[in-house]
């Protein structure tokens, strides 16, 4: 069972502003529950974004080019 975690401990996890991470969130980019007005993310979740960013941090989700 993986650990949960909220939207601010996934964008230090990632180096995004949480601000970012809650629109990656919203969008579906990245996979999560609401509980409440929060966040819930998988931690294996998390790592699978760490394991699709570029040497420069980004995650590049959908349908554009690189």
């Amino acid at each position: 069972m993986s650990d949960k975690l909220t939207a601010q401990q996934a964008a230090d996890e990632l180096g995004y502003n949480v601000r970012h991470m809650q629109r990656l969130l919203r969008l579906g980019a990245i996979k999560a529950e609401r509980f409440n007005r929060s966040w819930v993310i998988d931690e294996s979740e998390v790592e699978r974004v760490k394991s699709e960013q570029d040497d420069n941090g980004r995650y590049w989700h959908g349908k554009s080019e690189r």
